[in-house]
């Protein structure tokens, strides 16, 4: 991504701290996260925009993820954003008590899979959470991301007890596993993805068939 603007001492500071490579930086020039900015930091594969107007907590900062938040308020989001061009799987699991489709990024699909499940992390509220198909990626978080846009309409946030707090699980779709896979399938033509070690559980795929319903809030009372 090419710098419009220079950057003041601050930003290359955070920057560098963060260990953010330049082009996956966009220059928003004063605006805020709107939808026309998220589109236009999508189709140039970037993740933080900069030069955006301050965030809620503090006007001096003027950094935001692609999703809204900011990345100096909330450092952790970093990590999960320079997995943009990392190596990694992606895959799709399937949960037949909460009727859901999940689609992630991992660098070990089996001991995610086990961490879904278990009794202190049940995720979303359900313990039956099953893998269905996963492939090799060069571009883990930058092919999450895009198969995740496809699917915004089916997505829902499904909010659960833990621990006596109440938690966000997200990469939550009210859809069928063809749906999903379909993604997949079309953003391998659209953005030229190259995917290997593809697994298919082909034999389980009609029991994750769910209706495809439109995005909305659910909330499963669970605690771990």
């Amino acid at each position: 991504m090419t710098i419009k603007h220079l950057l003041t001492k601050t930003q290359e500071s955070f920057i560098k701290k963060h260990k953010i490579p330049m082009d996956l930086l966009f220059d928003a020039q004063g605006e805020g996260m709107t939808e026309g900015l998220k589109q236009l930091m999508s189709e140039a594969n970037t993740v933080i925009a900069y030069n955006t107007v301050g965030c809620s907590k503090d006007d001096n900062h003027n950094f935001k993820t692609i999703d809204g938040h900011c990345p100096q308020c909330e450092t952790g989001r970093i990590a999960f954003l320079l997995r943009e061009r990392q190596t990694g799987f992606i895959y799709i699991a399937g949960s037949r008590k909460g009727n859901l489709i999940k689609i992630g990024s991992t660098q070990n699909v089996i001991n995610r899979i086990k961490s879904l499940n278990m009794p202190k992390t049940m995720y979303a509220g359900f313990d039956d959470w099953v893998l269905l198909f996963d492939a090799k990626t060069t571009t883990q978080g930058r092919t999450e991301r895009k198969i995740q846009e496809k699917l915004i309409e089916n997505k829902v946030v499904n909010q659960y007890e833990k621990s006596g707090k109440l938690q966000d699980a997200g990469e939550l779709y009210r859809c069928s596993y063809n749906k999903a896979k379909d993604a997949i399938t079309t953003l391998e033509g659209e953005e030229q993805f190259e995917f290997t070690q593809i697994h298919e559980k082909r034999d389980l795929i009609p029991d994750y068939q769910f209706k495809n319903l439109k995005a909305r809030i659910s909330v499963a009372a669970f605690e771990a």
